[in-house]
């Protein structure tokens, strides 16, 4: 048979030592793989189908795939770092002030830094850690609260948090001995309490919920007052509004928490929320893409604001990611799919543009601006940069080889904003000059400070601030999963050394004043300026968990498997 070899009798017979010498080395070598195969789990399941998705990069070359121990080990010596200080000096209140060493409520005073960043502790099996956080979690009076609560901050951040602690010890990622079966169902309870409290918030004509839930009347109520008193000219509307983001990011944990207590009332009450908005009724020019603000008694948007930046955000990405966690018998999954692609292709064929060359930059990058109305403005903030992540992730669901195209453009542009600065760190809002089709652009560098900035890189701050948030390297993580190319293990690599080099304070990790000016030298007396002395609960909860997940071996909460949540948290794929 042409192009088959086959074994010869007559030199068998010639040599019959030499063969048997072969023959006995490879069964020695076919002996050791087989137990090596089947004694190490992690390598026998990245050869077989998963039971899951099929999402990340299969073809790894070189043990590319596997940990990089040393930067593995530097991301979590900072989760420790983190921990500590907020254990010793402001253990129970919501956030460290990383600076001074005080302590303030954000989030309730529920201990909002103990809950969002348990399932970090997890995932790097800290479990000394793990173990001081989960009696403090199962001991929470969720039935009272401090001011008003933003049903949906506690919801990606605390009952987020509780049902993915609960998927990770069901998946036995998380040993008996560190949360027992008493602790399990005891954090099960504490999700049915806060997700009961947060009920009367979806008691709407329209589903959507109302933007804050008073505990102690149990109503849902308007934002407070002082929301708009931060903005004088932000219009008043007959009834509460609400964005995107927030009547459409609840569905993922509200699912879990269906699947662990069989109760059909939380999925109920969070498909309700963004019915009206995946079913729009009302018009809209754009594919998939919503207008906001939206009024959450009539369903009629009140504004004409369209993008995928911060108050629309996980929406979209929540679009994909139910896809990966409902059960295919779901009715709704192909909506749902069609849905984030007409707004995936929207968001690149009317939001995208090239940054125009500069006098001493003459590469072009990809960015995503906001309509308002008729005016297309040239601003992304940091929080857009979740989008390349999450459009990749659809790309490799759906099999759509130009969004793969598309977000990996923008992951670049993300990546620029962070080299370009001399903390490489990027800005939390910056603004270009599109290169086509806008000769009056709405943002223009009218500063010294931003035309020199223009002229040197393409882009200028209008915010220069770094708040410890995750979203670039969030999609650096999905990047090297999806695409096995290690220079988005570099790229996280050099933000992390960046991060670890100028936010880290005396008590923790700071947000920065200015991501141009991070040296002590910039700053008048001691520099102490260059910081502010906040630490969001979601430096834990994703940055670092992310940047870890970066430098783990690739198996480890694959993408296969996990969905994770807009705010890091791991949920199960059950299918």
């Amino acid at each position: 048979m042409p192009g088959f070899r086959r074994w010869s009798k007559s030199k068998f017979k010639k040599n019959p030592e030499s063969s048997f010498k072969l023959l006995a080395a490879v069964l020695v070598i076919t002996l050791y793989l087989l137990i090596k195969e089947f004694s190490n789990p992690t390598v026998r399941t990245a050869r077989v189908p998963s039971k899951g998705a099929q999402i990340q990069y299969t073809d790894w070359q070189n043990g590319t795939d596997k940990a990089d121990p040393e930067k593995a080990a530097a991301v979590r010596e900072a989760m420790r770092y983190t921990f500590w200080k907020y254990r010793q000096n402001a253990w129970g209140s919501d956030d460290i002030r990383p600076v001074t060493g005080g302590n303030y409520s954000s989030r309730n005073g529920w201990g909002a830094f103990i809950v969002d960043s348990a399932t970090t502790l997890a995932v790097m099996e800290l479990w000394e850690e793990l173990t001081l956080s989960v009696p403090f979690i199962t001991s929470i009076d969720f039935s009272t609260a401090e001011d008003l609560v933003d049903p949906f901050e506690t919801t990606i951040r605390y009952l987020g948090g509780l049902v993915s602690l609960v998927d990770l010890v069901d998946a036995g990622s998380i040993p008996h001995n560190i949360v027992t079966p008493e602790e399990r169902n005891q954090l099960v309870q504490q999700a049915v309490v806060l997700a009961n409290k947060l009920g009367p918030a979806y008691d709407t004509p329209t589903g959507m919920p109302f933007p804050r839930v008073d505990f102690n009347t149990t109503q849902g109520v308007p934002d407070p007052p002082s929301v708009f008193l931060e903005d004088p000219e932000k219009p008043q509307y007959q009834h509460p509004v609400i964005g995107p983001a927030r009547t459409g990011s609840n569905i993922l944990e509200n699912r879990v928490l269906t699947r662990l207590t069989s109760n059909n009332i939380y999925a109920k009450n969070s498909t309700r929320a963004w019915a009206p908005l995946v079913w729009n009724k009302w018009i809209s020019p754009w594919e998939g893409m919503v207008d906001a603000p939206i009024d959450i008694v009539t369903g009629a948007p009140v504004g004409r604001q369209r993008h995928w930046d911060g108050g629309h955000d996980s929406y979209y990405e929540y679009l994909v990611k139910i896809t990966l966690l409902a059960h295919p018998s779901d009715p709704y999954l192909a909506v749902y799919k069609q849905t984030f692609l007409d707004a995936a292709y929207s968001l690149r064929r009317y939001l995208s543009t090239r940054s125009a060359s500069a006098p001493n930059h003459t590469m072009q990058h990809l960015f995503i601006g906001r309509q308002d109305d008729q005016w297309y403005l040239n601003r992304q903030g940091h929080l857009a940069c979740f989008a390349p992540g999450t459009i990749l992730l659809g790309s490799k669901f759906y099999d759509q080889p130009y969004l793969r195209t598309f977000a990996l453009a923008l992951l670049e542009g993300c990546h620029h904003t962070y080299t370009s600065t001399p903390s490489k760190i990027g800005p939390e809002n910056w603004s270009w000059i599109p290169k086509f089709g806008f000769d009056d652009p709405v943002f223009t560098p009218d500063t010294r400070r931003q035309q020199k900035e223009w002229a040197k890189t393409g882009f200028w701050a209008t915010n220069a601030k770094y708040k410890g948030r995750p979203e670039y390297v969030e999609s650096l993580f999905y990047a090297w999963r999806i695409t096995g190319q290690t220079r988005y293990r570099d790229w996280a690599w050099e933000a992390f050394s960046a991060m670890e080099e100028w936010c880290k304070a005396p008590y923790g990790y700071a947000q920065l004043t200015d991501v141009y000016k991070v040296k002590p030298g910039d700053w008048p007396g001691k520099g102490e300026e260059r910081w502010v002395d906040q630490q969001e609960s979601f430096w834990a909860a994703e940055t670092l968990k992310y940047l870890y997940l970066t430098f783990s071996d690739a198996e480890v909460a694959s993408l296969d498997n996990w969905v994770f949540s807009t705010e890091g948290h791991l949920f199960r794929m059950i299918r």
